[in-house]
């Protein structure tokens, strides 16, 4: 199958400028005047960098266009588009897989499938962080993109594991969803909208932006900077997708904006001696300004980890400031080989088994959690067998589970499966808390009578009563836990929103608040270190995080602060991978120095 070099859309807009240049605005607009113009249900489709900014988006269509006329728009991601396309059923035919994106832990179980290859650990993670972006890029448009032997043996062996676990990773979504569309006309036809708009172009991956063009039958706008290309929701953001564009687009109209002259200000400067007394001062920073008439949902503090975003939103209700962080996306930490120490993902997995029997990549995990190299070995002569068989995993399960030695190595599995089976009979008819809680006390054989808190916050519905209904039932819950763990958004309306340096895409503070801004979390403390990083190394290293600072701090409107603080003790700093300047004693405990980011200096240079 062969790539499209040009795109025939009637109408092409290339909007480009810097951070602030107001691109998203413009996107906007041009969504208001075409809903006005062509109100047809299925016209305008809006494609954004997350979920997250996506929602902004939608908020900020219906203050231009009005709610009625803004609801004719749909507004999403193109990860969301991907797998919308791929949850066809001619999809489903084609790929093998369901439209079932695997989660951080489930990865685990197929990284451990694939280290049957025999690669060492670092080769095969550098060959899979390979075939990824070069998914993402779409090389495999090449037939002969990978090399004889040990590229194409693992590659083949890689799609292997992800058909048997009928499921796709990330890089892989609009990849697969680009090489569908492409090869069935009336698929294409089906999934196209007469309008496309997509903000931050260049954050998007080359097979992002390829499937946005497919979508489009008469017009197509995106808007983006080369400069501020980072990866913040799609894997491989591919900035020369900018000059890509003009080039697949030959009559595309290039409209350059520029920089607001308010990001050229002088930031505030929140200086702390410590962590702790800096979660306080940018509290308080927040505090004063909403009691100066600052709305808090106009108010961003951008953290450069979870712990910092634990920390400030505790210090905001302290203030009595209502605070949202976004939602961390791997909560379900835990080594998948010992029982007692992954349960959240365990109850999971029973949750995804409860709501769908037949979900292989479920039943993968299930099978393999507690064992050491969890059961590789015998789900990879259970694919041998199931290939022979011409059967998938869930039918090649239930051979087993009749038959123990059919499968080398097969008996633990076949537990296993006997006791999700007789998990999915206990759970059936449960809904809400009482659901979670069983699950609970069924993977842990008792010991724990109540499902964790990470898991209530994630399945149950908004109002969080857990009262159960269809709201709450098993299918339910499964579906809100993936999409929180695979799309997290805000939910609140009116609060200080707490994110990651890197999710700040959407937003356009009044007041931005730049927290942990010290050596160590930007840039990296391996930035630093000459041993782990050789000088060319660092330079790339730089760069990105040049980049990362720029996307960062230009979306402030009115205000940007940014917060550092200069000591902390030895242990802590170890923990936080923070950058050491110096070790002294003080009061009996060794302390740190720690000194603000060296990006402070081209951001404040009177302050650095």
């Amino acid at each position: 199958m062969t790539g499209e070099t040009t795109f025939e859309t009637t109408e092409s807009l290339l909007i480009t400028g810097g951070v602030g240049s107001g691109k998203t605005q413009r996107l906007v607009e041009r969504a208001a005047a075409l809903l006005t113009e062509d109100a047809a249900a299925h016209s305008v489709l809006v494609l954004c960098a997350t979920p997250q900014a996506a929602r902004l988006f939608s908020e900020r269509l219906a203050a231009r266009a009005g709610a009625e006329r803004a609801a004719d728009a749909t507004v999403t991601t193109a990860r969301a588009l991907a797998l919308d396309v791929l949850a066809d059923d001619g999809a489903r035919r084609w790929s093998g897989r369901e439209p079932r994106l695997l989660t951080a832990f489930e990865e685990t179980f197929l990284m451990e499938d694939m280290k049957v290859s025999g690669l060492r650990p670092k080769r095969l993670r550098e060959m899979l962080k390979f075939f990824y972006r070069s998914w993402t890029e779409l090389a495999d448009d090449d037939p002969a993109w990978l090399l004889p032997g040990e590229e194409t043996d693992v590659h083949a062996l890689l799609k292997a594991n992800l058909s048997f676990m009928r499921a796709i990773v990330e890089p892989e979504a609009a990849n697969l969803a680009v090489r569908y569309l492409r090869g069935c006309g009336e698929a294409r036809a089906a999934r196209s909208w007469a309008h496309v708009l997509v903000d931050d172009f260049a954050c998007a991956s080359r097979a992002s932006q390829t499937l946005a063009s497919l979508v489009a039958a008469r017009s197509i706008a995106v808007a983006g900077d080369a400069e501020t290309c980072i990866e913040v929701y799609d894997s491989y953001p591919y900035a020369d997708g900018i000059d890509e564009f003009l080039a697949t687009h030959p009559h595309a109209v290039h409209e350059r904006l520029a920089a607001d002259a308010a990001a050229a200000r002088t930031p505030l400067i929140l200086r702390s001696d410590t962590p702790e007394a800096e979660f306080e001062l940018v509290a308080r920073t927040v505090a004063e300004a909403v009691a100066a008439g600052t709305s808090a949902r106009r108010i961003v503090v951008a953290v450069p980890n979870g712990v910092w975003s634990r920390n400030v939103v505790a210090a905001l209700a302290a203030q009595g400031v209502r605070a949202e962080a976004l939602p961390d996306a791997q909560p379900l930490r835990g080594d998948i080989r010992d029982n007692a120490r992954c349960v959240p993902a365990r109850i999971a997995t029973a949750l995804n088994l409860a709501a769908n029997p037949d979900d292989a990549a479920a039943w993968r995990c299930w099978c393999g959690f507690g064992d050491y190299l969890v059961n590789s070995a015998a789900f990879a002569n259970l694919r041998s067998l199931a290939e022979e068989q011409g059967v998938g995993l869930v039918r090649a399960l239930a051979a087993v589970d009749g038959s123990d030695d059919q499968v080398v190595g097969a008996q633990r599995v076949a537990e296993a499966h006997r006791a999700g089976r007789a998990l999915i009979e206990q759970a059936r008819g449960l809904t809400g808390e009482a659901l979670l809680d069983e699950l609970a006390r069924i993977v842990t054989g008792g010991t724990e009578q109540h499902a964790p808190a990470v898991l209530r916050e994630r399945c149950l519905a908004d109002d969080g009563s857990g009262s159960g209904g269809a709201a709450d039932d098993a299918a339910a819950m499964a579906r809100r836990l993936a999409e929180r763990l695979l799309a997290p958004t805000l939910e609140a309306a009116d609060a200080v929103a707490v994110v990651p340096y890197d999710l700040a895409c959407g937003f356009s503070p009044d007041l931005l608040i730049v927290a942990g801004f010290v050596n160590g979390f930007i840039p990296s403390r391996d930035y630093f270190d000459a041993t782990v990083t050789p000088p060319e190394r660092q330079e790339k290293m730089r760069a990105v995080d040049e980049r990362r600072v720029r996307a960062l701090t230009g979306k402030a409107g009115r205000t940007l602060a940014l917060s550092y603080f200069t000591s902390t003790d030895l242990e802590s700093a170890g923990k936080l991978k923070l950058k050491i300047s110096r070790i002294r004693l003080k009061d009996g405990i060794r302390t740190c120095a720690i000194e603000p980011s060296v990006f402070l200096e081209q951001l404040a240079p009177a302050e650095a």
